[in-house]
This record gives structure tokens, sequence and C-alpha cells, in this order.
């Protein structure tokens, strides 16, 4: 009985693992201002590649839960900052707007 559920908690731990993992590469790709079209930033693979007014060069993100948090060595203006993830995939700043993957 104790080694079924040991194989049960390994397993839910490796699906989330998993999840998690998924979740943050659906996230990589190009993203635009929603209302200009204008390129904001590129995310690939937990790095900030690219970033519209920022040297990006060591930036990374991490996603929490529905949130997706830059994290900037350097202490610039990128650092901390945070965004919520839109069911459709956007990145929401509240009212400083919304960035998306297609161009408007």
């Amino acid at each position: 009985m104790r080694r079924t559920t040991h194989a049960v908690t390994a397993l839910a731990l490796a699906l989330s693992l998993g999840a998690a993992a998924c979740s943050s590469n659906s996230l990589d790709g190009k993203y635009y201002n929603s209302a200009s079209g204008e390129f904001a930033m590129e995310l690939s693979h937990g790095k900030v590649t690219a970033m519209q007014g920022e040297p990006a060069g060591g930036m990374t993100y991490e996603v929490r839960a529905d949130s997706l948090m830059i994290h900037d060595p350097r202490h610039g203006l990128a650092d901390q900052m945070t965004f919520h993830i839109e069911r459709d995939g956007s990145l929401s700043l509240g009212i400083l707007g919304t960035l998306t993957k297609k161009r408007p």
C-alpha cells in the first residue's frame, strides 16, 4: 500500500513539473503592444531576449501561477515587473496595457 502511495505522489509531482515547463514555453515568442502594434519584448526559454527601451542582456522571467515576473540583475526599470497571464496568452499590466503575440 505504501509503495502505491509513493508511486502516485511521484507521478503527480512529475505531471505538475511537466505542466509548469510547458506553460513557460508556451509564453515564448515576440510580444507587441495591443494598442499601438509596436514591438515590446521577446521571451525564450526563461530569458528576456529583447525588450523595447531596455538592454535585455541577462534579464530572465519566471512564471508563478497566472503571473509572469521579469528579473533584471542590473535592477533596471523592468526588474520585478509582473504581468498577469490572460486566458488567451496575452500579458496584461492592468491600466498600462496588454501585450499580445500578434500585431493588432
